[in-house]
């Protein structure tokens, strides 16, 4: 029997299943371009990407350098994202080309978000 499975439709497949971690409105971090501008509050965050509540119109498939800024953790995280999804209410981003050192960090905010967004489930 043949499998109708093919390794790129797994692969296409597994994108949307990392697991993704809500980020209070009340955790206030902000997410600026690389100037230190604010362009809106993260919401979301994963090992794929992340969403944000965005202070500005973002076109869908355009690539952005922003930092994630965490005053609680004292993190400045400089990334590049592409958008894949924007509307008035939430901008969604792919990260691009992130290195070994800016995972970890984005691993770290999973982590703090994960026990909180467990908490309050």
């Amino acid at each position: 029997m043949k499998n109708v499975f093919s390794a790129k439709s797994a692969l296409l497949g597994n994108r949307r299943k990392f697991e993704r971690v809500d980020v209070t409105f009340s955790a206030q971090v902000n997410v600026t371009d690389d100037k230190g501008k604010r362009v809106g509050i993260l919401r979301q965050i994963g090992r794929g990407g992340f969403m944000l509540e965005p202070e500005k119109d973002f076109k869908e498939g355009k690539k952005f350098k922003f930092i994630i800024v965490d005053k609680s953790e004292n993190l400045k995280l400089a990334i590049k994202g592409i958008c894949r999804y924007a509307d008035v209410r939430r901008a969604g981003f792919e990260f691009d080309g992130l290195d070994v050192d800016s995972a970890v960090e984005i691993g770290i905010l999973i982590g703090k978000y994960y026990q909180t967004d467990a908490i309050m489930a």
